[in-house]
């Protein structure tokens, strides 16, 4: 998956990426909203089919359609959980394949800039379960390949025209289909629909608001515009019926923020537990009569009795947002907060803390690379070939996708020992003047932030002890509390030698697809 490396942002990456993320015991696991059909509960009635591989759990009946059920943990081989009580099925798409896939629990809904996603590359016999990954603060969430579920070993193809057609003629009897988030606020199971959540977070601390009363807690900063967080039970006249705390279980906070936004007013509602995605069709909301204290804001009823699930209150946005209460706080807000913050980042425009984002991997310590230089990620490729009379440093030529690529090995570009397992390397594909590079690391970390303040020059003392060809490269680092000392590598001068290195070994103008 290439994406140009260039320092200046462009539109795709400007563009906005919705996430859903899920719980799968220690890891954290996210699928594109645009991949995810509906989340359901574990399913009462499940079908095994004979000879199936362990993680195929069976079938189950999904509104006539039968879909596969598989236990992606399992698969991963980790630990089996007995209590499927929290379970939740994403029921995937891919084309035409639909497979239900079995989580721990659901997380959040996130909205990303597509720059911050970084694509993974795997080699020709992976199977490509993670497709790419991004990170929260001290977070890293990798992305599920839609494709790759569904091409899970051992799956079946379920091809049924008909009851698929059945299916089609009983959703277009009942209207259009639609999806919404279910969540419990004050005991009661409601809904809102997706298109009305900008974003789903967990509960942060919040910061004081001059603006707070019973209803408002304070406020939340994301991504530099002030939410005001309303506890929506207690807004709804239900606060008395809220867990509003920590799941006895394991401790975990299970309550979030649903983040709502109208122009550039933004307004979060704490709820209990964001429980599933749902899909429904028109036919399926009933009218609800008007219940004193929330008029207009239930637009009416999600029936699940075929389902044998709990009907859900479906919450009018368009309702919320017109709220004189609620349209107040947000509109507040945004005048008093973000005025302010304007006006504070103006007066300091000289002393604004600038965030840079760096992929880290490993060699004989930890290094980082700004990822506006990387292109992508991809496995060692064991059947390199190395042209006759190459640099030392050059491990071979590759051909990715009909073009050959120099691979470079930094361990010896940097006099350093090799690495113990090369097997186990990874290649970071890199991009100079049109040409794509590879670099060999031990090991890819992590993607961090940080913020150009946090970064130190090094000292004339300290790089008069680095390998020359190092010398070139590194003139900063970062000391951060979690990781240590990263080195910050400046690619620009590193490709800029290679080419010309490579050029002059080939006696021609450096353009590496003509490697032989």
């Amino acid at each position: 998956m290439d994406s140009p490396a260039s320092p200046p942002p462009t539109a795709s990456q400007d563009a906005m990426q919705l996430f859903g993320s899920f719980h799968l015991g220690e890891f954290e696991l996210a699928l594109p909203i645009g991949a995810l059909q509906e989340v359901v509960p574990f399913p009462a009635s499940i079908t095994r089919v004979p000879l199936a591989p362990p993680h195929l759990l069976g079938l189950f009946n999904l509104r006539g359609m039968l879909i596969p059920l598989a236990d992606l943990g399992r698969f991963m081989g980790l630990s089996e959980t007995a209590d499927r009580g929290d379970a939740r099925v994403a029921v995937v798409a891919s084309g035409a394949a639909r497979l239900g896939v079995l989580f721990d629990r659901t997380g959040e809904m996130l909205r990303l800039p597509a720059g911050q996603v970084v694509p993974f590359r795997h080699g020709s016999e992976s199977l490509g379960l993670i497709e790419s990954a991004f990170h929260l603060g001290e977070r890293i969430l990798q992305v599920l390949s839609a494709d790759a579920l569904t091409r899970l070993p051992g799956l079946p193809q379920v091809l049924n025209p008909d009851l698929a057609e059945q299916a089609r003629q009983r959703r277009l009897a009942q209207g259009r289909r639609q999806q919404a988030v279910s969540f419990r606020a004050g005991g009661r199971h409601m809904a809102l629909p997706m298109g009305a959540i900008h974003e789903i977070i967990r509960l942060p601390p919040l910061e004081h608001s001059v603006l707070a009363d019973d209803r408002c807690l304070g406020r939340v900063h994301l991504r530099g515009h002030p939410v005001p967080v309303v506890d929506f039970a207690r807004f709804l006249g239900l606060a008395a019926a809220g867990s509003g705390g920590p799941d006895e279980a394991d401790g975990e906070d299970l309550r979030r923020v649903l983040v709502l936004r109208q122009d550039e007013s933004y307004l979060g509602l704490q709820v209990d537990e964001v429980d599933s995605i749902v899909g429904y069709l028109d036919g399926q909301v009933l009218p609800m009569p008007p219940i004193e204290g929330q008029t207009g804001l239930i637009a009416g009823c999600i029936s699940r009795k075929d389902s044998g699930q709990d009907d859900l209150a479906l919450v009018d946005a368009p309702g919320l947002h017109a709220d004189p209460f609620l349209a107040h706080l947000a509109t507040g807000h945004r005048e008093l907060y973000l005025v302010a913050a304007d006006e504070a980042a103006a007066a300091q425009a000289g002393q604004r803390r600038l965030r840079e984002t760096w992929v880290t991997f490993q060699l004989d310590r930890l290094m980082g690379l700004r990822i506006e230089q990387l292109c992508e990620v991809i496995d060692y490729d064991p059947s390199l070939m190395r042209p006759p009379g190459a640099p030392p440093f050059v491990r071979g030529v590759l051909n990715l996708r009909q073009k050959l690529i120099t691979v470079v090995d930094l361990r010896t570009l940097y006099g350093m020992e090799q690495a113990a397992d090369p097997a186990a390397c990874k290649i970071l594909i890199v991009d100079h003047a049109g040409a794509k590079y590879g670099l060999v690391a031990d090991s890819v970390q992590s993607i961090l932030g940080i913020d150009r303040a946090e970064k130190l020059r090094v000292p004339a003392l300290v790089s008069h002890h680095l390998h020359p060809e190092l010398q070139r490269d590194l003139h900063e680092v970062a000391e951060l509390p979690e990781h240590g000392t990263v080195l910050l590598l400046d690619a620009t001068p590193l490709l800029r030698r290679i080419a010309g290195t490579v050029a002059a070994d080939q006696g021609e103008p450096a353009r590496v697809h003509t490697a032989t």
